[in-house]
């Protein structure tokens, strides 16, 4: 019971990635999970799917091989210019010994993020990829009420699954996205359909006072001290609220409680499979060819109604 299943779906991995895959933030869940493999031994990198402009940061290094790919050192932090990847990448470089790399991808379709990630796999021997959300966006299926921000998500679940490596979806920050036009109850449905096809790989909570979590909080303090001109992530901001034991609804979409620092894990691949048109994402090349197909999916899908619990 202790042990959940997302720990056997890695399949003994030796060198984990561990990546962003909503943009900007998204990257600073992937924090308690760094620490939680490095104290099981296991090699850990960080990657994300940017909304900097990578191009034009300074000390960002572009791959020569895969020029929507770059490696972005904590040197490249700098309060006039968003990049939460080169503000998380200094925050290490204080906690650990050593420089540190967030290995940061442009926006973009499908086809290109997915060269990208293959890029990146070979050259860094990954034996697995845990995608990481911040919110739960990225588990639905498609016919939902509504799907919050979908385009870097989708793109990023269709890229990785592509590889052959195993893949998980986690997911933390339930509830922080009710602005976004999420139901819940759809959510719950979801997570239920994923358990009957054996991709509800279990939950974890972040609890303050354990150094998964602390170190994660530290983390999103430093980063949004690093970026106090620049836009933040009121996902995070709602995770750590909720962490230090705020309950309620302080303001409107917002609810806080410990629903919001939980992890939910699941198998990638399910959750592509289950999807209602992912696959017709494949052949993209830009991240407005996917918001696109999405808003054209849609139109010819029965779109579910809103379900009635406050959540």
């Amino acid at each position: 019971m202790l042990e959940q299943p997302v720990l056997r779906a890695l399949g003994g991995a030796r060198r984990v990635l561990l990546a962003g895959c909503g943009g900007g933030y998204d990257v600073l869940g992937a924090v308690p999970l760094r620490h939680a493999l490095r104290e099981a031994k296991i090699d850990v990198e960080l990657a994300s799917l940017s909304f900097c402009y990578l191009n034009g940061l300074d000390r960002a290094r572009q791959d020569e091989h895969a020029p929507n790919l770059y490696a972005v050192p904590g040197s490249a932090a700098t309060e006039d210019k968003y990049c939460p990847e080169a503000h998380l990448a200094r925050f290490l470089d204080g906690e650990d010994v050593g420089t540190h790399i967030v290995w940061s991808f442009d926006k973009t379709g499908v086809q290109p993020l997915a060269r990208a990630y293959r890029t990146l796999v070979e050259r860094l021997s990954i034996d697995a990829i845990i995608l990481v959300d911040g919110g739960i966006d990225a588990l639905l299926r498609g016919d939902e009420t509504s799907l919050g921000t979908p385009s870097e998500d989708l793109a990023s679940l269709a890229a990785v699954t592509s590889l052959n490596v195993p893949v998980v979806l986690a997911c933390l920050g339930m509830t922080a996205e009710l602005r976004d036009g999420i139901a819940h109850a759809q959510v719950f449905e979801r997570i239920a359909e994923l358990s009957r096809e054996s991709g509800y790989l279990g939950a974890s909570a972040l609890v303050a006072g354990t150094p998964a979590c602390d170190v994660y909080l530290r983390a999103v303090d430093a980063v949004f001290a690093g970026q106090t001109t620049q836009k933040q992530s009121h996902v995070h901001e709602v995770i750590t609220r909720a962490v230090r034991g705020e309950f309620g609804e302080p303001q409107a979409h917002v609810w806080l409680s410990a629903l919001a620092s939980m992890f939910w894990f699941f198998d990638a691949r399910v959750v592509a499979r289950t999807h209602c048109f992912l696959d017709t994402l494949h052949e993209t090349e830009s991240i407005w060819d996917v918001a696109a197909r999405i808003e054209g999916a849609r139109k010819s899908l029965p779109i579910k109604s809103r379900s009635q619990i406050p959540i």
